[in-house]
């Protein structure tokens, strides 16, 4: 069987859907599955680039959307039996069902639609959405990550609930020791504006003094122009000296993997607040670490993340509301120690990434089988 993974970036460019098809492509191989990935290579470093993967070179790309000519003539001269793509957003999704042949098309959906997009990006997906209605309505399978974003596709797009499934994200869990806490908030991932970096740095200097020892650490890329914005910012409202950034750590390299691991054991709190979510990987990635996390309530993040059970939903993006619920967690060490719990619990019972992988490959064997 001859499986082809489709992206628009991937690692060494981290990200949750990266390492998502990192995962997927190790287990195949594991399994004795030919399986590659075809990706481009805007904003992907040569070096840590992986052998799985072919880097087609971008020939021009809008609001991080590439598209490559020679990705496009690979696709026209060579054949393949299962196209697995990964979002519906991209060009590279397009073309390749386009040139798909008599492939059989999966494709998981990462995130349906952004929570309250800002105006240039409204317009680009408007523009957008007849391409993305192109690949929903040729593909075999529609993999969504939770029950939230089935129903928000269903009803965005008008699709079939016949062939989309529902196929949780899920991590590798970790054992989890003891913790070794510092004063630590905590944000990994791209640092974009879409992310809400800036957001945090507002909540933080709404915090009692008696939480002026805490540092904001930030893990992922970040442009310079944005970094400096941050700084800025952060300057303004005099708190710079608790912020740190920290340049992305990559998951399949077990040094990288290691420091990113224990940042999360550290953490005294863990946040998400991104406004496009599937289900993300590094709430997950914190969760099973017993570390307890506020997230915005994007996506399907409300699928896996109960408001004071296993963690804290925000309604609203607002600096004083997540001031209050960063307090709430500081300072009552007996609710924090309660939603680690049972976040840690959570991922254990539901979000195993065996349990996903399995579910995958499932539906790669039905659709060869037909």
């Amino acid at each position: 069987m001859k499986i082809v993974q489709i992206c628009h970036n991937y690692l060494p460019h981290i990200g949750g859907i990266e390492y998502y098809i990192k995962r997927t492509v190790d287990n195949l191989v594991q399994k004795n599955y030919k399986s590659k990935v075809l990706t481009t290579d805007m904003n992907t470093p040569l070096n840590g680039r992986k052998d799985e993967a072919t880097y087609f070179k971008t020939s021009i790309s809008l609001m991080r959307n590439p598209f490559s000519m020679d990705f496009t003539k690979h696709l026209i001269s060579n054949n393949y039996e299962i196209m697995h793509l990964h979002s519906i957003w991209f060009i590279t999704s397009f073309m390749a069902v386009l040139f798909s042949k008599k492939a059989k098309i999966v494709t998981t959906i990462h995130g349906v639609y952004p929570n309250n997009p800002n105006r240039s990006l409204k317009f680009f997906l408007l523009m957008y959405k007849p391409f993305a209605k192109f690949v929903l309505t040729n593909s075999d399978v529609i993999i969504v990550l939770s029950n939230l974003e089935k129903n928000s596709l269903i009803k965005k797009f008008n699709i079939s609930e016949k062939k989309v499934i529902i196929i949780h994200n899920g991590i590798n869990v970790e054992p989890c020791i003891e913790k070794k806490e510092d004063s630590i908030i905590l944000f990994t991932g791209r640092i974009i504006k879409e992310k809400n970096p800036e957001l945090v740095i507002s909540a933080v200097a709404l915090l009692p003094p008696i939480y002026k020892h805490f540092k904001i650490i930030f893990i992922g890329s970040i442009e310079n122009q944005y970094k400096t914005h941050l700084i800025n910012y952060a300057q303004k409202i005099g708190i710079e000296d608790r912020l740190f950034f920290i340049a992305p750590l990559d998951p399949s390299i077990a040094a990288e993997k290691n420091k990113l691991m224990n940042y999360y054991k550290s953490a005294r709190v863990f946040l998400s607040l991104g406004s496009w979510e599937g289900q993300p990987t590094r709430l997950m990635e914190a969760m099973q670490f017993k570390t307890p996390v506020i997230a915005y309530g994007s996506g399907g993040t409300e699928d896996f993340i109960s408001d004071g059970i296993n963690g804290v939903i925000l309604k609203i993006l607002d600096p004083v509301l997540l001031a209050e619920k960063l307090d709430s967690i500081l300072r009552d060490r007996a609710y924090a120690a309660k939603l680690g719990k049972n976040g840690r619990r959570t991922i254990e019972l539901q979000y195993s990434w065996e349990n996903s992988f399995l579910k995958i490959l499932k539906v790669y064997n039905d659709l060869i089988v037909e």
